[in-house]
């Protein structure tokens, strides 16, 4: 176990020392991954169509990457509901809904909490990679019990993506029309787009799984902050727990297409991911925790402290061995002087 801590502190120490190029470089991956997904949309209006084929795909993403990484969060939503309103220009309405929507998260709550915001990004990406669990238990353990709105609204999204998809076919499609003439035509063509997503938001998996989330955040947060020893790994088991039972009780109750065996695989995949990050953030020693108690004249204090564990690579020390110099022989006692005669 110690040699375990040992090589964490190594790497943490590695990290810290590297953070002020890892976050750029970190944040320049995750911006072309978000850029790269957004332009193979490819829902493109044929009048700005001529535009866009004179660039390829990939150096705008680049660009657009490069943009993300130097550029404060509120302009980079700005740049990602502008880049997903023109991938899905080839339809009008369904284009102007949706930008009118994240034009509402941006004014609304983006714009007030920018960190938190981004939160919609990584639900997003984490259902792409199928580990969506992993986001409720992280945010229960790092963020306050505001972060339910935008894990909600990426729950929302992302189970939109195929309403979006059925959307995009010919018939919608308004090739033929002028872009100078589209404002006017707008209160005309909202009809079926609206019919269509307002029927979407009726009780289905997304309602339900926004739900069992935002649970999860709310046992995770409030279990992770109890005075007891091992509050955020417990904290993390509960939430585990929880995961698997909603679901399940969402199968029982609305007869749901949900495989539990998969909630299961990736509920485990996803606690054991969390207690990997509650590993490297920080391990205390509970057998040093102490209480203390003072006061002063207004208030009276009851503090735990729990130490972290820190531990330091032993240093090597080399003793050089010199074979032993002769001793010098004492200096001869000077003769005192001869009394004169």
């Amino acid at each position: 176990m110690e040699q375990i801590l040992l090589t964490r502190e190594i790497l943490v120490r590695i990290y810290k020392r590297l953070e002020v190029f890892a976050q750029p470089v970190l944040k320049f991956v995750l911006g072309l991954y978000i850029f790269t997904g957004l332009l193979g949309i490819g829902h493109v209006h044929p009048a700005l169509a001529e535009y866009a084929q004179q660039l390829t795909s990939t150096l705008v993403a680049w660009l657009f990457a490069l943009l993300f990484t130097v550029m404060p969060i509120n302009l980079s939503w700005l740049l990602i509901i502008v880049t997903i309103t023109i991938q899905l220009s080839a339809t009008v309405e369904l284009a102007a809904v949706v930008f009118i929507f994240l034009l509402f998260v941006f004014l609304f709550y983006a714009r007030m909490a920018p960190k938190e915001s981004f939160l919609i990004v990584f639900v997003m990406i984490a259902f792409r990679f199928n580990v969506p669990y992993l986001i409720p238990l992280l945010v229960g353990l790092y963020f306050p019990a505001t972060a339910i709105i935008p894990v909600t609204l990426g729950v929302f999204l992302n189970a939109k993506i195929p309403v979006i998809d059925r959307l995009m076919t010919p018939q919608a499609t308004l090739v033929d029309v002028e872009l100078a003439d589209l404002p006017a035509m707008l209160p005309e063509i909202f009809g079926e787009v609206y019919a269509t997503l307002l029927s979407s938001l009726a009780l289905s998996e997304w309602l339900i799984t926004a739900v069992i989330f935002a649970l999860v955040i709310i046992l995770v947060h409030v279990a992770s902050r109890q005075a007891i020893d091992f509050a955020k790994e417990i904290a993390i088991a509960l939430g585990c727990v929880m995961l698997v039972f909603g679901f399940i009780m969402s199968v029982l109750v609305v007869d749901d297409t949900i495989g539990i065996g998969s909630v299961i695989l990736w509920t485990l995949v996803s606690g054991v991911i969390a207690l990997l990050v509650r590993f490297f953030d920080s391990v205390l020693d509970y057998q040093r925790a102490e209480s203390v108690q003072f006061e002063d004249d207004n208030n009276y204090y009851h503090v735990r402290i729990v130490p972290k564990v820190i531990l330091t690579r032993p240093k090597r020390t080399v003793k050089r061995i010199r074979p032993e110099e002769p001793a010098e022989r004492p200096a001869p006692r000077p003769r005192p002087p001869r009394p004169e005669e």
